[in-house]
């Protein structure tokens, strides 16, 4: 957490970062349309923060504030404005300048997170190689930096602080209003509280009750922790927004983050594949027990929280449907899922394909299942890819409805053991499988790839798809964001079919009637 104030004034000798401790007690330059905000404008409560991305305070505040926001809602808007301090920070005018041309692409709240979440790396370097996992345009990101395109922005904010005294960072105003009290969650979410008039909030901080708060409070991206209603059990319209709420981060992961995630899903398939086989060959004749092994590599994946194609990338259709992310966004997270994926899957198959780790009766028994499939053709295979697209758009829904662990993993292991009971197909199983029908068989893989894999690829995506769509959104549709304009989340339709943006999914947290509730 930020230091103390007797702290700040010691750090000032030492050429460190400091809280401005200035006279003025008013914010003299008003929050317009050139700002950087969160929070709708009509909100109650208004946060301003003075900062700098290379400022180890304003990065440890960083969680703090993202904290406050997720618990305050629509009830409070966040500005951010540059304050570098040069003198002391050698990369503050680079960094607010990138943030800036991180802005003019559309991207300044994810820019803003990476630079406080990689203080420690924060040279031109890491610069553009951030901006090239935002998917932001880097030659004219580049361009921008060396041409000092954002200096003037950046400097704008400088005076306005300067006018208002600020004199370190961070500092903040609510409200118009200086704030100079302590620096931690607790006490800034109580000067939020007391500024807006929340009753419910600040009656819950003098409790301080932590059961209390643990039950109310929702995650880093707004998904309830318990339902409003029934507090052990969520509505159809809390686990929309808990999928919401996941979906943004899948949608927010760097591309880095998400080939190596899935590459890592994609080799744990083998464990499935692996079981299966192994099972196949024990009780050849008997389905029902030699399907006990599939869920294994499903398990270690979904509890992982690995990125595996259809568990992880049908959350982000719940974004597309409200027109909080873009199809190229959704399409650009599937690719790179499963991309990942199918080489993860290659890599497992290779080794089993070459190796003695199963034995010649489960060998043989692994190929037979890229055999059968084969055998089928192709609208049998694709439908039976559709069933089980349905079975995993399902465990997606009661997975976010779930709130603890074992529940999760009965949850998993009786859907998946269903899809190899019933002979279904899941599109990274099968590809593993026809991968190692491969290998050892020498069969082409363009016929095993169109006759066995596309139509398995076909039907879990629009089986997942069509379900997310025609239950999950459909029964929500109306009561989503039930405290929010949803038109002011909502992309405009071009951006929505050829954009590469994302609007924030901030949920409403309880209303003022609930905050009352809650601390009485």
């Amino acid at each position: 957490m930020a230091e103390s104030v007797t702290q700040y004034r010691e750090e000032i000798d030492t050429g460190e970062c400091h809280m401005s401790q200035s006279r003025e007690p008013t914010l003299t330059s008003p929050i317009h349309e050139r700002d950087h905000t969160k929070g709708p404008d009509d909100a109650p409560v208004t946060l301003v923060e003075y900062g700098d991305y290379d400022c180890p305070s304003c990065g440890d505040l960083y969680p703090v504030l993202r904290r406050i926001q997720d618990r305050l809602g629509n009830r409070l808007r966040f500005a951010f404005r540059h304050f570098p301090l040069s003198e002391i920070h050698s990369h503050a005018q680079l960094t607010a300048e990138a943030a800036e041309a991180a802005a003019a692409q559309g991207q300044f709240w994810q820019m803003h997170g990476y630079l406080y979440e990689h203080q420690d790396a924060l040279d031109e370097d890491h610069l553009i190689e951030y901006a090239a996992e935002l998917g932001l345009d880097t030659d004219q990101f580049e361009r921008e930096l060396h041409e000092g395109t954002h200096e003037q922005r950046v400097n704008e904010d400088v005076q306005s602080g300067t006018h208002s005294g600020v004199t370190g960072t961070p500092t903040f105003f609510i409200n118009g209003e200086r704030y100079d009290g302590p620096l931690e969650f607790d006490q800034l979410l109580g000067a939020l509280a007391e500024a807006g008039g929340f009753l419910g909030i600040q009656s819950q901080l003098d409790s301080d009750t932590p059961e209390l708060r643990e039950t109310i409070d929702r995650s880093r991206r707004g998904a309830p922790a318990a339902g409003a209603a029934i507090r052990d059990r969520f509505s159809s319209d809390e686990i929309f927004q808990r999928i919401v709420a996941s979906a943004d981060e899948e949608i927010d992961s760097s591309t880095r983050e998400l080939a190596f995630s899935g590459l890592a899903a994609g080799f744990a398939i083998t464990l499935t594949f692996l079981g299966h086989a192994v099972g196949a060959a024990l009780f050849p004749n008997n389905g029902f027990l030699s399907a006990i092994l599939y869920p294994l590599g499903f398990l270690y994946i979904i509890m992982g929280r690995y990125q595996l194609y259809t568990e992880n990338t049908l959350p982000p259709v719940a974004l597309v449907l409200t027109r909080l992310t873009s199809v190229p966004m959704l399409f650009r997270v599937w690719l790179i899922v499963l991309a990942g994926n199918v080489i993860g899957a290659s890599l497992g198959a290779f080794a089993l394909a070459n190796s003695h780790v199963l034995s010649p009766a489960a060998m043989s028994a692994g190929a037979e299942f890229t055999r059968h499939g084969l055998s089928l053709g192709w609208w049998d295979v694709f439908l039976k890819a559709l069933f089980a697209g349905w079975l995993v758009a399902g465990v997606v829904w009661l997975d976010h409805a779930a709130r603890d662990t074992v529940s999760r993993f009965l949850l998993i292991y009786i859907v998946f053991y269903m899809i190899a009971a019933a002979e279904l197909y899941h599109v990274i199983t099968t590809a593993c499988e026809a991968l190692y029908f491969v290998l050892v068989n020498g069969t082409g893989l363009f016929a095993v790839f169109s006759e066995f894999w596309l139509p398995v690829l076909l039907g879990n995506t629009i089986g997942g798809v069509v379900l997310v769509a025609l239950v999950n959104y459909a029964q929500t549709a109306e009561r989503r964001f039930p405290d929010r304009d949803r038109q002011l989340l909502k992309l405009s339709w071009s951006d929505w079919l050829f954009g590469q943006s994302t609007t924030q999914p901030e949920m409403s947290q309880f209303t003022e009637d609930d905050d009352s509730d809650s601390g009485e």
